[in-house]
């Protein structure tokens, strides 16, 4: 009887191990996928932006706009019948740029696209009716109009390019949300294990009770 309570107690605490170990999260931390697109963010003359190539994971088929927000890059647009995207990440700085009806600073975000391979043109529409598609890279530049109509970006649009995207999760942009997903998945392992633990305590009690009663038979 000593051995059918150490089997049940076994058993009931195998089976709490089983389920209670949380799903791994199904995010990739990687842009190599097609359906993931690299956006380049060049700050150009702009003081206080940080260039970096960044990714938004799985956007094929949504707007450029989508996008970018989704991979943690900050915009602000214009308050006319056209908006225009007038600021990334806090610039250019509301001394320089009022983002009121028309853009009014010294420069403004070139929305440039590319397929991977491919040269940098201006994209046909703007950031807010562009869809992305497969294999597309963005890149956005703060681009002075004194120099002319040629927007040189630095990055090409080829496979480094994208090995050096950062998936925002892993960059710390999103760290709140993942942070919110590991509340939920401990959340979820505590509903689980709850349960099972006290039917472990149940059987092991059932099978002592079992094992004295024979005795006093």
């Amino acid at each position: 009887m000593k051995s059918l309570l150490v089997r049940l107690a076994a058993v009931a605490l195998l089976g709490a191990g089983a389920v209670a170990v949380p799903s791994a999260a199904s995010a990739h931390e990687s842009c190599e996928s097609p359906e993931d697109v690299p956006v380049v963010l060049e700050f150009g003359s702009l003081e206080g932006g940080e260039d970096r190539v960044v990714c938004a994971q799985h956007s094929a088929g949504e707007t450029a706009i989508e996008a970018i927000n989704d991979a943690g890059i900050e915009t602000a647009e214009s308050s006319g019948a056209m908006p225009m995207v007038c600021r990334i990440e806090g610039l250019p700085a509301p001394e320089d740029e009022k983002c009121g009806a028309a853009l009014d600073g010294d420069g403004y975000w070139a929305f440039m696209v590319a397929q991977e391979g491919q040269d940098w043109a201006y994209a046909s529409v703007g950031l807010q009716e562009y869809e992305l598609k497969a294999g597309d890279f963005v890149a956005l530049k703060y681009h002075l109009m004194s120099d002319g109509e040629n927007v040189e970006i630095a990055k090409a649009a080829d496979a480094s390019t994208r090995a050096e995207a950062e998936v925002a999760d892993a960059h710390g942009e999103q760290e709140g949300e993942h942070a919110g997903h590991d509340d939920q998945d401990e959340s979820s392992f505590a509903t689980v294990a709850l349960p099972v633990a006290v039917v472990a305590v149940l059987l092991v009690a059932v099978a002592a009770f079992v094992v004295a009663r024979r005795r006093r038979d």
